[in-house]
């Protein structure tokens, strides 16, 4: 069907095209993220393919994610630890805080709060920088907590709602969303994400060092000629 609405060029099939791109790219992120010191690779992979998917530049799903995720995977385990450990410590004062609310002053709930809400938003960014661009530890959340302020406040603020729209959706329908969310929990919110940061990661080109990818002896891909 040639030029009908089924052909490989309609926007049907484009759309089915991205769908099916996000539902392979989510499982592979997920089977990745299962021994939990190796999910910061997993999320940096996901979001280079992203961001290549949004750009147009995507090649091989499976196999452009893998080489990003082998690349990275010592690099990221830091960073993924620091975050977990950030996590944790603001959850347990966050349980504290509910536990014992009266006996704490105010302006301390409000800076917990405050505190919870800017680490969320630099989280949101971490590791889209870090599969963009080679950099130090320090500068990875430098550079992350950056481009949450220069999306501030419509890309960031979009960020945030949409990546935890698969949980509030999990949180109020319950079972019946579970396939939904197994297929796009991370990968859908993901490619939302890639589309509102990818005009400011342009701003930052020339200025950091982005990755280059090895995919095979005929073609080396050039992330500075991309852009």
């Amino acid at each position: 069907m040639a030029g009908g609405g089924l052909s490989y060029d309609s926007p049907f099939m484009r759309a089915l095209s991205v769908l099916g791109d996000l539902m392979i790219l989510n499982i592979i992120t997920i089977i990745c993220c299962v021994p939990i010191v190796t999910a910061g690779a997993s999320f940096t992979a996901m979001h280079y393919v992203l961001l290549k998917r949004v750009r147009g530049t995507e090649g091989y799903i499976i196999s452009t994610f893998f080489d990003a995720f082998k690349k990275n995977l010592k690099k990221s385990i830091p960073i993924w630890l620091i975050m977990l450990v950030v996590y944790a410590a603001l959850f347990v004062d966050w349980r504290i805080i509910r536990m014992q609310g009266d006996e704490f002053p105010g302006w301390v709930i409000i800076a917990l709060y405050a505190v919870i809400a800017v680490v969320y938003v630099i989280s949101l960014f971490v590791f889209p920088v870090f599969s963009r661009y080679d950099n130090t530890i320090y500068g990875t959340f430098k550079t992350a907590f950056s481009t949450a302020v220069s999306g501030f406040p419509f890309r960031t603020i979009l960020a945030a709602l949409v990546f935890a729209l698969p949980y509030v959706m999990l949180y109020f329908m319950g079972y019946s969303v579970i396939p939904i969310f197994l297929a796009f929990c991370f990968s859908g919110p993901g490619f939302i994400r890639a589309a509102l940061y990818s005009g400011i990661f342009m701003g930052y080109e020339g200025e950091e060092k982005p990755h280059r990818m090895r995919r095979g002896k005929k073609n080396r891909e050039n992330t500075d000629d991309e852009d």
